[in-house]
């Protein structure tokens, strides 16, 4: 059986011609108009195709053209697609090894920019390339490259094509169950996708079929192939299809159908000269008439003689055609060569001339310009030096203002969540002043009630009143300093900082921030249960800082540890106390600060990141990222000292602060 795909192309070749032409025409008139040089290499391309089959030579000048152009153009697109046109011109001629390199060359170009539309078809290529060769696997293996890329590119058209083509190869080495697999397929798309033409399909049908000796299931494909054929005038494939029938006739022993399908076949063969369907339908007709007819037996085996040497002769014509085109292109080659250096001699000439001329104007110019050009070039890094300290203070202002603006914002952040944590801490206060407010206006009355008797009173009894309204004015006092204190911390931590240092009671700083946090939590989930431990050194004494600042930090880390052990207590499943602890060292000319806590802990990747901006292992919505980014700033930039992190995973996390003492 001879492949079906030549005889597809060449009945192509034979009823399209004219349209061909035309189109052939049409293109080169596009070329004579000034159009892009990327749309001029895909015109080439389209001309190179028209003229393959009929003009191979002229096929391969304007494809060498326009490769030249997509490369000096940078078209990698275009470049791909030439390139792979090249490579069916010289498969076309004969030139397997080079029709190889040229579609290798191609899959070069089109891997690196992921051009899936290309690859499939250079795959296609070049498994028509390997079918020519008889190499069957490999053009197995080429299809289904190209079938996959088809898939993925969603093209039916390329998927119709390998399936069909991989049928056909299944077919070529006995695989037949393989092989009726594909080709059901790609006729099932092909109906689909309502092609007009299904010969080639339901005649690759019927020669599985046959090969699966289901004789009468391949007549039926056989049958139904003929109306496409006859509808598009294509007697080539309808003399093989008559020439298959007849040896399915043959075998089941149907001799006048078997001889009139072969005369069929015979008769269209001869009528649009078909050597090779000649030769094949006068061998059966010989084998057929030979036990009844010998006279007409032998006159058939002449005619197939016949249409042999017609093959070979013209194998050998092209074979011929072949070597007068390789010769072609050396020539084509030779002389672009020549010309190439014909061209280089020409330009080193002249380069040679006008470099003598250019070094001799240059030495003229350099000494009268240099001068010139050197004040010009100081002037020209000035200008820049300028500019680029210009930009420098502008980004450093920016940048300055845009970190004031985050810490304003991050403090105003957390001004939110003290916020039901000092109104918890003011209305103790203001109870004790309203309260002993009322005492003291009792204990007045029952002073001035007294007072008309006070000579006749016991000296203690005025005394006893006296003393209780001594002590209620006391705590009145003590507890309106109190709740002035907390506001008056609560203004502070709002506004912006001035970074003035004033000596501060680092003891009374972190007590005073530790108990705001603990109340704002409380204020935001009273099931808070956290176990409160500190350990204030007497030594630490003042601290030269900024208060508002530092009282920040220690807001941000009690606060993170506060959420550390809540989380781990919502998934502890054995007794667990979530455990808090602050506490202050002198150590020679530095003061200390640790926050401790007993959560769950971070892993070392994390704790290399925690001090980046906007980083947080807090769930969205839960965290800025900006906390201890800004309190990293204030410790390290805005007081000199340092802040490090320390943590094991299920053991806990500790802060530590260093400040100058």
């Amino acid at each position: 059986m001879k492949p079906v795909y030549v005889l597809a192309c060449l009945c192509l070749w034979c009823h399209v011609a004219l349209a061909q032409q035309r189109l052939t025409d049409s293109l080169q008139r596009v070329l004579t108009q000034p159009i892009a040089d990327t749309t001029r290499v895909l015109v080439l391309d389209r001309l190179a195709r028209s003229l393959m089959y009929a003009q191979p030579l002229v096929a391969m000048q304007h494809a060498q053209e326009g490769l030249r152009l997509a490369q000096r153009a940078g078209y990698p697109y275009g470049e791909t697609r030439i390139q792979n046109r090249i490579g069916t011109i010289f498969r076309l001629t004969g030139n397997y090894d080079r029709s190889l390199d040229a579609h290798l060359a191609a899959i070069q170009i089109a891997e690196p920019t992921h051009d899936i539309d290309a690859l499939a078809r250079i795959y296609n290529n070049m498994g028509l390339l390997y079918i020519e060769k008889n190499d069957w696997p490999k053009a197995i293996d080429y299809f289904r490259k190209a079938l996959v890329f088809g898939q993925q590119l969603g093209n039916d058209d390329l998927i119709q094509t390998a399936l069909l083509n991989l049928g056909y190869n299944y077919l070529s080495e006995k695989q037949l169950d393989s092989a009726l697999n594909y080709t059901q397929v790609a006729y099932a798309m092909a109906m689909r996708m309502k092609n007009a033409d299904l010969q080639t399909e339901l005649l690759n049908l019927g020669n599985v079929n046959k090969q699966l000796q289901r004789d009468q299931r391949a007549l039926t494909y056989y049958r139904q192939s003929i109306p496409y054929g006859v509808a598009m005038h294509n007697n080539r494939l309808l003399s093989q299809t008559y020439l298959e029938m007849a040896q399915v006739f043959r075998h089941l022993n149907q001799r006048d159908s078997a001889l009139y399908y072969a005369t069929q076949s015979l008769h269209m063969a001869q009528t649009s000269r078909i050597p090779l369907n000649v030769g094949d339908a006068a061998k059966l007709l010989s084998q057929l008439y030979e036990p009844t007819d010998p006279r007409q037996a032998l006159n058939y085996q002449k005619l197939a003689a016949t249409a042999k040497d017609s093959l070979i002769e013209a194998e050998k014509i092209k074979n011929f055609q072949n070597i007068e085109f390789n010769e072609k292109l050396r020539q084509e080659d030779v002389q672009l060569l020549e010309e190439a250096h014909r061209t280089r001699l020409l330009l080193y000439s002249l380069a040679g001339g006008v470099g003598v001329f250019m070094l001799m104007a240059l030495l003229l110019y350099r000494y009268n310009r240099q001068q010139h050009r050197t004040n010009v070039l100081l002037q020209q890094q000035q200008t820049e030096t300028n500019v680029q300290r210009q930009k420098a203070e502008t980004a450093l202002t920016e940048l300055t203002a845009t970190q004031a603006q985050l810490i304003q914002q991050e403090k105003l952040a957390s001004l939110g969540e003290l916020t039901a944590g000092i109104a918890h801490e003011i209305q103790n206060p203001l109870n004790f002043v309203n309260n002993f407010a009322e005492v003291s206006t009792e204990l007045v009355a029952e002073l001035t009630d007294e007072l008309p008797d006070a000579v006749k009173a016991p000296p203690t009894v005025v005394a006893e009143l006296l003393a209780d309204l001594s002590q209620s004015l006391q705590k009145i006092h003590q507890n309106g300093r109190r709740a002035s204190s907390i506001v008056r911390g609560m203004l502070e931590h709002s506004r912006a900082s001035t970074g003035d240092r004033t000596h501060t009671d680092l003891n009374a700083l972190c007590d005073e921030y530790l108990r705001l946090a603990w109340h704002g939590q409380r204020a935001k989930d009273k099931t808070v249960t956290v176990a409160l431990n500190t350990d204030f050194d007497p030594s630490a004494g003042l601290v030269n800082l900024v208060g508002p600042d530092v009282g920040r930090v220690l807001l941000n880390l009690v606060n993170n540890a506060f959420y550390a052990v809540q989380q781990r207590a919502k998934q502890a499943e054995t007794y667990y106390v979530p455990t808090v602890w602050v506490r202050t060292q002198r150590q020679g000319g530095q003061v200390c600060i640790q926050v401790r806590d007993n959560g769950a802990g971070m892993a070392e990747p994390v704790q290399a990141k925690i001090f980046q901006p906007f980083f947080t292992t807090k769930p969205a919505g839960e965290g800025t990222g900006l906390g201890l980014s800004l309190s990293y700033d204030i410790i390290t930039k805005g007081h000199g000292g340092t802040l490090r992190v320390e943590s094991q995973v299920g053991e806990g996390t500790t802060f530590t602060i260093v400040l100058p003492g």
